[in-house]
């Protein structure tokens, strides 16, 4: 997390030994997306020096990049085919990362970007100008955001508030051009802390303006965290018509690394427009790391079949089949989450979120699930992909540690990460952790953080294997931890009134 990272890093214990990277659970299926279909995945929020600390320009390139490293797929052969694909590097309120003589790659396609903003943040991909947030410099206004999404829009990019129920960066704003939504910051259990009403009123009474509805809406589903508050927001922005992206970002600051959580772009050609063009089509999915949980899903009408994130056209109501298939997911749980149109912001306010059309326990590596539904425009479903919390084949004392871990987890809050610290402390090694030199491969070990080669300045930055990666992306449900953790979302699919 943007923000937990240096408290990280107050913490750590000797964590050689001689389990080498050996899997302690079971490898990875095979995935269920390919690039052929033109499948990017990435990540979309990350940081270098150019916001005045972690690492350089280079260097981060570079942690992307050794996803795909003979070494560390020797260690990880489930990565054979899940490396980074793209890499957007979005320092806040500057471009300037671009015109570094680093900012090059054989390996990534790199998307030009910014985290704009101050008083509330997001991703602006695909420019080269610098989108300003007051540009008056007389306090950020509506007018300044809704010109921000403008200017982004002009230079062919994509527009997303960033991490939106963050307590002190919060977007309550009524922007409606922007194309998608950050739903998942680094792990889906971090800042799990609700959004209250009390948190709104307060800054609507500092700001003078009132929240926007679909946002005010979002802020009553309390009990399941940050994460799930983000995701009701979209759902209340389709009850008004208003059809986003889903997408997620490691928000990378030190110590951990890009990718985690991916974000996939179906892009019509592998280049940066192409994954810019992807995010404004909603043709997205976002998975927990690049060898997760993976989802697509397939609506045919009239002949002319549809997948995430499209917009359907319907004359009426219609009796549809609605295909979702889960790739590597065995054990976990399918939710296919869907609602209906409301006419005002007034309706919405007592309206029902989304609700489960569908629940189903995943089966298989490679399982689609089958549902006929009588539709009508307006409405609109998405899928969740949940998987076990706790990896097949985990040890009990693993379990142990990554229950812990969730439990820690979804108790962060924007100034507390000490007992998320006291958990890392049993999982790094402290002297690689204060020097990145001392890095090496060969003491990597499989229930521990494994350091990467690339960052051999200051604090090194670790690679979360799948075991521990569940415990940081914990689900908690009606204010308690569940047994699952966050698998994958997909972006959702809206009927509208045919022509």
């Amino acid at each position: 997390m943007w923000i937990a990272l240096p408290l990280l890093a107050l913490a750590g214990c000797d964590g050689t030994g001689d389990d080498s990277a050996d899997s302690a659970v079971a490898s990875f299926p095979a995935g269920i997306v390919a690039r052929a279909d033109g499948w990017l995945r990435g990540d979309l929020h990350t940081h270098t020096t150019y916001d005045g600390g972690g690492e350089d320009v280079g260097t981060v390139i570079a942690l992307a990049e050794y996803l795909a490293d003979p070494v560390f797929l020797d260690a990880h052969p489930e990565y054979a085919d899940d490396h980074l694909d793209y890499l957007s590097i979005t320092d806040h309120r500057t471009v300037a990362q671009q015109d570094d003589v680093d900012y090059h790659s054989d390996a990534l396609i790199l998307v030009g970007g910014e985290e704009f903003g101050s008083d509330g943040h997001a991703g602006a991909h695909g420019i080269t100008e610098f989108v300003d947030h007051d540009p008056d410099d007389d306090a950020t206004s509506l007018a300044d955001l809704v010109a921000a999404i403008e200017h982004t829009h002009d230079q062919g990019g994509a527009f997303s508030p960033n991490h939106p129920f963050l307590p002190s960066i919060k977007w309550p704003w009524d922007t409606r051009d922007h194309d998608g939504v950050e739903v998942w910051n680094a792990g889906w259990g971090l800042m799990a802390p609700d959004t209250t009403p009390q948190d709104l009123d307060e800054w609507e009474a500092e700001h003078g303006i009132a929240a926007s509805a679909t946002y005010r809406r979002a802020v009553d589903a309390q009990g399941s965290g940050a994460a799930f508050q983000s995701l009701a927001w979209v759902e209340a922005q389709l009850m008004r018509g208003q059809h986003k992206a889903v997408i997620g970002g490691s928000d990378r600051h030190v110590v951990l690394l890009p990718g985690f959580p991916t974000t996939y772009v179906r892009a019509r050609t592998p280049d940066e427009a192409g994954v810019v063009q992807g995010i404004r089509d909603r043709h997205t999915f976002i998975s927990r790391n690049p060898a997760a949980a993976q989802v697509l899903v397939s609506v045919t009408v009239d002949g002319t079949t549809y997948g995430l994130g499209d917009a359907i056209p319907l004359a009426g109501e219609t009796e549809l089949t609605l295909d979702v298939r889960v790739g590597r997911a065995d054990g976990g749980q399918l939710r296919v989450i869907g609602g209906a149109a409301v006419a005002t912001d007034e309706a919405l306010a007592t309206a029902e979120l989304g609700t489960r059309w569908h629940e189903q326990d995943v089966v298989g590596d490679d399982t689609t699930v089958s549902l006929t539904r009588t539709v009508a425009p307006g409405d609109w479903f998405y899928p969740m992909v949940l998987e076990p919390l706790i990896a097949p084949g985990a040890t009990a004392e693993q379990a142990d540690v990554v229950r812990t871990l969730a439990l820690r987890s979804a108790a962060t809050a924007e100034e507390d990460f000490t007992g998320l610290a006291e958990v890392f402390l049993e999982l790094v090694d402290q002297d690689v952790l204060w020097n990145g030199l001392y890095c090496d491969p060969v003491l990597w070990q499989a229930d521990k953080l494994q350091c990467f080669p690339p960052d051999d300045e200051g604090l090194a930055s670790f690679f979360v294997p799948d075991l521990l990666d569940r415990g940081l992306n914990a689900v908690s449900e009606n204010g308690g931890l569940t047994d699952w953790c966050m698998g994958a979302i997909g972006s959702p699919i809206l009927f509208t009134q045919a022509p």
